[in-house]
C-alpha cells in the first residue's frame, strides 16, 4: 500500500524497524486483513473494522487495538509496558512478542466479527 511506504519512508531507521516488525506479524498472523491507514496510520483492517495499527512517536512507538477490552486482555502479556486506553506504549528498543500480537488479533478480531 502506497500510503504504508509514504509513512515509513518519513521515519528514521529505528522507529521505521519496529513499526515494519510490527505490521509484517500481524501480516502473517492475520492474512485475512487489509492493509488500511486506519487513523492515518498503518495498520490493518478487517470487516472494515481497525484491527491493529502502529504510529512512531519521538520516545516510543504506539500499538493499537482500538479496544480498552482488548488492553485489559492482554495485561498478563503486558508486563510493565505503558497503556493507555486504546494503546499500548513499547520503548523501541523493545519489540512485541508474537504470542502478544497474536492474542491482541485473536481478541480484537472476536469483537469486531
Amino acid at each position: 500500500m502506497n500510503e504504508w511506504n509514504e509513512y515509513l519512508q518519513k521515519l528514521e531507521t529505528e522507529p521505521r524497524l519496529a513499526v515494519e516488525f510490527v505490521l509484517s506479524t500481524a501480516i502473517r498472523l492475520a492474512p485475512n486483513a487489509i492493509k488500511a491507514m486506519p487513523y492515518g496510520v498503518p495498520g490493518l483492517k478487517r470487516n472494515g473494522k481497525p484491527l491493529i495499527a502502529v504510529a512512531a512517536h519521538k520516545n516510543h512507538y504506539g500499538v493499537y487495538p482500538f479496544s480498552p477490552n482488548v488492553i485489559e486482555g492482554l495485561k498478563p502479556l503486558l508486563g510493565d509496558l505503558e497503556t493507555a486506553k486504546g494503546t499500548i506504549r513499547f520503548p523501541y528498543d523493545k519489540k512485541p512478542s508474537k504470542r502478544l500480537i497474536s492474542e491482541l488479533l485473536k481478541l480484537r478480531t472476536s469483537e469486531i466479527l
